[in-house]
């Protein structure tokens, strides 16, 4: 008789789950986080938040004659208001009961998978937060520049060098053109690639109703829920953090209040130098005066950072001293400043642009903190099926209710059109 085989005692072999759940993807919130956590905090209602400003100085300087001379006139201090009122957002999860009965203890499961999504869903709508602060107040997170009609697009151009980044699998999204005057429907992202800078998009059900050949180059990708022509959404970095003198900020207008735009120098596609960087910080002190700079940050992608050490690396000496022995390091490790302003990293900044930021001046007015959404204490729905009765599944979501503001654009600068270093 033959010898028992392996697949006659598979039936009796144990099978070996690591209980360890690695994180296969990204979802930092680092700037959302410092705005969070060093900004001020102002509780409002639907009516707008008032920020007062001191825009102008007043009086009427100039030589007197004492000898029965004509003083002149005089006149007093400017002052005007800025104004914010907040939006909502919203992160909605659901389960099934299967994947909860399947996982509620642990003889059947290494996690108990219906209270990690607590866990994994504010964490991921944190990061949604912060991909959104990226922006310029309009709610863009990428640029559409190439279709094929199909729902497999290129999303990397000079208008928005993040690419793909603000965006992320599953998410669900809105095209609209080019002018933000036509919203073109919503479609759900079904495959991401970071490195080639692309996506695949689907419609039909609750994937979206765009027409996936209506889509082309140049369209627009924003969140799921902006309607409208010209949306307003988060006022985000290149909200605040802007030189323009056209459009409004906060409901003023640029045009007519240069002292409500941020100081900057445009590289024009330049790699970064040292004297970037002081220019930078200095404009902040020619806009306010030598006393004028608070404590600032430089937020940055990791092209820039590594534009900054290699301006090191070409300028370094490695002393060591005699009869002793040490490791090679040729790069730079540990905290890092940039003419002694602490830098602050995140993948999800601009990585063509470094801006330098004063966080006493930032801050949120809220209506909602992040929190469960609740109807009569209920935090968990039902989800209904086609036949009008419960679904096996149910639904919660987080909600918040905010707007970021800065009360002086003025105390921040930024550099902006870098070139980024081969192999990003």
């Amino acid at each position: 008789m033959a010898a028992m085989t392996n697949t006659q005692s598979v039936a009796l072999q144990l099978e070996k789950v690591r209980n360890k759940l690695p994180l296969l993807y990204e979802r930092d919130d680092v700037l959302f986080a410092a705005i969070k956590a060093r900004g001020e905090v102002e509780r409002v209602s639907t009516r707008n938040m008032r920020i007062p400003l001191k825009l102008r100085p007043g009086g009427k300087y100039g030589q007197a004659d004492m000898d029965g001379g004509d003083l002149g006139r005089g006149s007093g201090t400017t002052y005007d208001v800025a104004t914010v009122t907040p939006i909502f957002f919203r992160f909605g999860i659901e389960i099934t009961k299967l994947v909860e009965y399947a996982t509620n203890s642990s003889e059947k499961a290494v996690a108990n998978a219906a209270k990690k999504e607590v866990i994994e869903g504010m964490a991921q709508f944190r990061a949604a937060l912060d991909k959104h602060t990226q922006t310029s107040g309009n709610g863009v997170l990428a640029n559409v520049t190439t279709s094929d009609g199909v729902g497999n697009l290129v999303c990397l151009n000079t208008v928005n060098p993040q690419g793909v980044q603000l965006l992320y699998f599953n998410q669900k999204v809105s095209f609209y053109d080019a002018t933000l005057a036509t919203n073109r429907g919503t479609g759900t992202i079904t495959a991401i690639d970071y490195t080639a800078q692309t996506i695949t998009v689907i419609t039909g059900g609750n994937d979206g109703t765009v027409v996936l050949a209506n889509i082309v180059a140049t369209d627009l990708i924003l969140p799921d829920g902006v309607t409208g022509a010209n949306p307003t959404s988060l006022f985000g970095i290149k909200y605040h953090q802007n030189s323009a003198a056209t459009g409004t900020w906060l409901n003023m207008n640029r045009a007519n209040f240069p002292e409500i735009r941020t100081p900057t120098f445009n590289a024009g596609g330049a790699a970064l130098t040292t004297g970037m960087v002081r220019l930078a910080i200095n404009k902040i002190k020619k806009a306010l005066g030598l006393n004028g700079v608070g404590k600032l940050m430089a937020y940055c992608n990791l092209e820039q950072e590594h534009q900054y050490e290699q301006l090191g690396v070409t300028i370094t000496s490695i002393a060591t001293p005699s009869g002793t022995v040490r490791d090679l390091e040729l790069l730079f490790e540990g905290k890092k400043t940039m003419a002694g302003v602490p830098l602050m990293l995140s993948i999800n900044a601009d990585p063509t642009r470094i801006d330098f930021l004063d966080m006493t001046h930032w801050g949120r007015a809220v209506m909602q903190d992040i929190d469960y959404f609740e109807i009569g204490n209920q935090t968990i729905f039902p989800v209904y099926g086609s036949s009008g009765g419960l679904a096996a599944a149910y639904l919660f979501y987080f909600v918040t209710g905010m707007q970021i503001w800065n009360d002086s654009p003025r105390n921040g600068s930024f550099i902006s059109n870098l070139e980024k270093p081969a192999g990003y």
